[in-house]
């Protein structure tokens, strides 16, 4: 057990002794019909791919992208006898597999617990059980996406492995990067000073660069950094006031900022995101792929474990999906990251 249960608590108009054990005995105890929880964290990111997911379905490889690395034909310059090299068959596409990934969350309903919440309940424990467990999944994804996956195959992949440029992720959708520029992402292990609005200008202009002239739609920081940047904005604030202005009681002056653009690219905070670790994003070629069998999440239904020699039922939360990029040069991170409003994030729930 995570922790511990509590008994009643006496003060105030409750007494403690013998006289507050007999209330207790004979009283119910008048309990808030909703359960608050205390561990779990939001998770922007995770919420923006399930809303733009796509739809993946069976096969080997269930994502298959083809991707162009090279120019079916090529530019020549011709004299007055109109001359021309022959033209060649060049092999210049190659196929970007990935497989769904499959996550689960086993659920237990025991038998004897029906017959106790027959009655007299306040909340249904198996609807928590099974609120909290779309929860958790969902916890779990959130953290997942934001690391390097390459060594548990069985695992989604993450935005690190999209993004690298070959030096930690050696291949990706099966496409080695080596002998393959086009295929190398942006990886930046020591950055210059992205949580200020100029190193970040800059930032965002280098990655534009990179990727062709094609810029990011938006750019994923841990809290404590993206505050950083945050307080940079705040030294260019003006309040002004006119001659015959006057502030009432209901007046609010606010400072400070819930959305930050650099070049017109969003900037926002995901607890999920690691200290010192940056992602810049093109959401024209990442896109969650989610089986549509399971979209995103399906209940297997109880099985009962009697022939297991207990009255007990189990069933299985389930999800298939994997995070793919279509194109590793669409966008970048950068790790090493310095700069933070605090030293440390917050931990991440026990749970998870």
């Amino acid at each position: 057990m995570s922790g511990t249960l509590t008994g009643p608590v006496y003060g105030g108009l409750v007494p403690g002794g013998a006289i507050g054990q007999q209330l207790q005995a004979i009283t119910r105890r008048a309990v808030i019909p909703s359960v608050y929880v205390q561990i779990y964290q939001s998770h922007p990111l995770l919420s923006l791919l399930f809303s733009n997911a796509q739809r993946a379905r069976g096969g080997v490889s269930m994502i298959t992208i083809p991707a162009q690395g090279a120019s079916f034909v090529s530019f020549s310059w011709g004299s007055f006898a109109g001359d021309f090299p022959m033209p060649t068959d060049v092999a210049a596409i190659n196929d970007a597999q990935f497989n769904l990934k499959l996550g689960m969350i086993p659920i237990g309903f025991f038998g004897m617990e029906a017959i106790v919440q027959s009655s007299e309940v306040i909340i249904p424990k198996l609807r928590a059980v099974m609120s909290d467990a779309a929860v958790v999944m969902k916890q779990a994804l959130a953290g997942y996406i934001y690391s390097n996956n390459q060594a548990t195959p069985n695992v989604i992949d993450g935005l690190p492995q999209a993004y690298d440029d070959g030096t930690n992720v050696t291949a990706y959708g099966g496409i080695t990067r080596a002998g393959n520029p086009w295929w190398i992402g942006q990886y930046y292990p020591n950055p210059m000073q992205i949580t200020t609005r100029q190193g970040m200008a800059v930032w965002l202009t280098q990655i534009m660069t990179g990727a062709g002239g094609e810029s990011v739609d938006f750019v994923v920081m841990n809290p404590a950094q993206w505050a950083a940047l945050m307080s940079d904005f705040m030294g260019l604030e003006m309040f002004q006031t006119g001659p015959r202005s006057r502030y009432g009681m209901d007046d609010v002056v606010n400072a400070g900022f819930r959305a930050i653009r650099v070049l017109d690219t969003p900037i926002f905070p995901d607890p999920f995101c690691p200290m010192g670790t940056v992602f810049a994003i093109n959401s024209r070629y990442l896109a969650l792929y989610v089986s549509e069998f399971t979209s995103p999440m399906v209940f297997s239904g109880f099985e009962s474990q009697i022939p297991n020699g207990q009255i007990a039922n189990i069933g299985v939360l389930i999800t298939a999906l994997d995070l793919v990029c279509a194109k590793p040069s669409s966008g970048a991170y950068a790790v090493n990251v310095p700069g933070g409003a605090w030293p440390n994030t917050l931990a991440t729930p026990a749970v998870l």
